[in-house]
């Protein structure tokens, strides 16, 4: 039975009661003493005296995490519900939303970090104690300033999954074409002109070029004459910049990728056919990576002036003296956003000419049939569109190519899933790094606060996003019905 649940969990701060009542009671660091001195019967002395100035803080917070996670519970799995993959490692092909935010203050546990004793310049004072986690002022603007303001507002930080569900279907789904030898040929008739429009950029910089003619003097040296140009020197306009950089993005970098794919498939033509042929009429559990990217930026870095009584740190609740440095403290906070974007399914897809159980598998007709469909030079409307030119365009301001390709697959391959989910973890991690070049030794103390979000959608049909059950027509109903798939709750599954 499927339920949806909402869990909650909190990591309190050493010393606060579970309902967190008393997190606001003052959190001692530590003192400062200094250094006495005197003659007693003749004979110098020195000690340290009693502890004075203690120093302590409130926290701003009373946590060091919080968790929230919205989820779906399928009950215990059974039979169909766990499988295994090809490592006998267990699987459920069963699932849901999922949503897991995860909050990390930057607090310490204990409240204080970094304890020891450090003494100043002259020896004659000591501070024995810790450190205090900064307060948020000095996190910088945005979400650091109030992380627990995000635990109930679930999507002010969450990454936006819907530019991911084609590319994502495209790169999981059961590769039957390793090349796309149909679209080239239709494509063929435009490399006279790719090369026309790539043999004038040389021509241009060939009489751009300046001549030189080198002398050998009778003393042993030699000397360059520079002639100028060969020719008149032409001028590059933006219309030819652009002309150019079309012909490379649309010319020489698809055919040159088309003749790397026509070679691979040559190359693994027969491994190719035994893969499909294995994997035709059967459930394959494929998982692929389909984006991540890392930025990092420098949010505030601050260096403090020489020639200061006291330096106010972000880890000390007051001025702390300056004697107690060999030089001014430093800090600077860096936020570093990552985003993994993975794609998990159970395909399934059907070709006759690749079925070893029919009597002509070994044919000559299914044999060529089998070529022809690596090769890509089967037609259907997917390859049609490709090969019309300006779709491209279409292509990069909307998502009609590939509804197209979803469309041809399901309609000459039968492909379809028994699920299908994207997997979006994203974090957001702020780390402060404080350096204390104190007297006694160079301390460095780092906090971090972190915003980490993981989340899982599932897709619309069996046939991917944003083509719903409602829209499946009866022969695609019809495919899922021999297929064993029903829906169910919403969602769909494999049948009984």
């Amino acid at each position: 039975m499927v339920t949806t649940r909402y869990r909650f969990r909190v990591g309190r701060l050493d010393g606060v009661l579970p309902d967190g009542s008393n997190w606001n009671q003052p959190v001692l660091l530590g003192h400062f003493r200094d250094k006495e001195t005197g003659v007693d019967n003749g004979i110098p002395w020195e000690k340290w005296g009693n502890p004075h100035s203690p120093q302590s803080y409130i926290p701003e917070l009373s946590v060091f995490n919080v968790e929230t996670t919205w989820d779906e519970n399928h009950g215990r799995p059974k039979g169909r519900n766990l499988a295994r993959d090809k490592r006998g490692k267990n699987f459920y092909d069963v699932g849901g939303p999922f949503l897991n935010i995860k909050i990390e203050t930057g607090s310490p546990v204990s409240g204080t970090v970094l304890g020891g004793s450090y003494t100043n310049l002259t020896g004659t004072k000591k501070y024995e104690g810790s450190f205090m986690p900064p307060s948020s002022t000095y996190w910088g603007t945005g979400w650091a300033q109030g992380p627990l303001n995000y635990t109930g507002n679930s999507n002010a930080l969450l990454p936006d999954v819907a530019p991911y569900f084609d590319r994502a279907w495209q790169k999981a789904k059961p590769k039957l074409e390793t090349a796309s030898l149909y679209v080239a040929l239709r494509e063929a008739h435009e490399i006279p002109q790719m090369l026309r429009t790539t043999a004038k950029a040389f021509s241009l910089e060939y009489q751009k070029t300046k001549l030189e003619r080198i002398y050998h003097g009778s003393d042993g040296f030699s000397s360059i004459e520079r002639l100028g140009p060969q020719l008149s020197a032409k001028k590059m306009t933006p219309n030819w910049a652009a002309e150019q950089f079309l012909n490379q993005q649309f010319g020489w970098a698809p055919f040159l990728k088309d003749l790397g794919q026509f070679y691979q498939t040559w190359v693994n033509a027969d491994d190719t056919i035994k893969r499909i042929t294995m994997e035709n009429n059967q459930w394959v559990r494929r998982k692929v990576r389909v984006d991540k990217s890392v930025d990092t930026q420098i949010i505030e870095e601050v260096q403090l002036p020489l020639n200061s009584i006291s330096y106010a740190l972000p880890c000390f609740p007051v001025s702390f003296p300056a004697d107690f440095f060999l030089s001014p403290p430093s800090w600077k906070i860096v936020e570093e956003t990552t985003l993994t974007i993975n794609a998990v399914g159970k395909f399934r897809f059907y070709r006759p000419e690749f079925d070893m159980t029919l009597p002509d598998y070994t044919s000559a007709w299914n044999q060529v049939m089998r070529y022809i469909k690596i090769y890509g030079l089967n037609i259907n409307p997917y390859h049609i569109w490709q090969a019309t030119p300006w779709t491209w365009l279409l292509d990069w301001v909307s998502n009609i190519g590939s509804y197209i390709e979803r469309l041809s697959d399901s309609a000459f391959d039968s492909v379809a899933a028994a699920y299908f989910y994207i997997t979006a973890h994203k974090k957001v991690s702020r780390r402060m790094e404080i350096r204390l070049p104190f007297v006694d030794g160079f301390k460095t103390l780092e906090f971090e606060r972190s915003y980490t979000s993981k989340q899982r959608v599932s897709a619309d049909s069996p046939y991917g996003f944003n083509l719903t059950w409602e829209n499946l027509d009866p022969r695609k109903l019809a495919i899922l019905g021999a297929l064993g798939i029903t829906r169910r709750r919403g969602n769909f599954r494999m049948g009984d």
